[in-house]
């Protein structure tokens, strides 16, 4: 292919922008009543959310070395795990709030704590439509990052990540 039509080419593409996402926190009742989860915080959590990582799949494979040759397959499959990077606001309210979510999970049984997070695509173009990307049933907070307080930094906005797991990562 020469240059032109490459270069035509890419210009034609509808790429997937990384910046254009929206996240739902489904939290328990349990929870939610626990942390004082408000309608208020889900409507306001996307202008929060600096980030999402996705899991990355992987597996246990299984490896066997039989009569001078290796056998080799996938083996169970590992927890996913994923992570929200936040910006924090009113005092480190979302960061508070996750830390109590935590250690409510340690506590309680998963049917009363466990959680959903939906990754939604916003429209990259304008004949596109908002699309869920994923689905993560079935997850709980494995970690709530540290946050760095330092006197020697302009005025700087607090971030943390929360590390959530689940066994049932749904692709739309």
């Amino acid at each position: 292919m020469d240059f032109a039509k490459g270069l035509l080419k890419a210009y034609e593409t509808k790429w997937s922008y990384v910046n254009t996402f929206n996240v739902h926190i489904q939290f328990a009742d349990a929870i939610k009543k626990e942390i004082q989860w408000t309608n208020a915080d889900e409507e306001n959590i996307n202008l929060n959310i600096i980030s999402i990582d996705t899991p990355q799949f992987t597996n246990q494979s299984i490896d066997v070395f039989i009569g001078d040759r290796w056998k080799t397959h996938n083996g169970r499959d590992e927890l996913y795990r994923f992570s929200i990077t936040f910006r924090d606001q009113d005092q480190m309210l979302f960061y508070k709030k996750f830390v109590k979510a935590y250690f409510y999970q340690q506590k309680n049984y998963f049917d009363k704590v466990k959680m959903s997070v939906i990754l939604s695509k916003d429209p990259d173009y304008w004949d596109e439509e908002n699309r869920q990307i994923f689905e993560f049933q079935d997850a709980m907070i494995e970690s709530v990052s540290q946050v760095q307080f330092n006197n020697t930094t302009e005025a700087q906005i607090a971030e943390f990540t929360v590390q959530l797991k689940c066994t049932l990562p749904l692709l739309k």
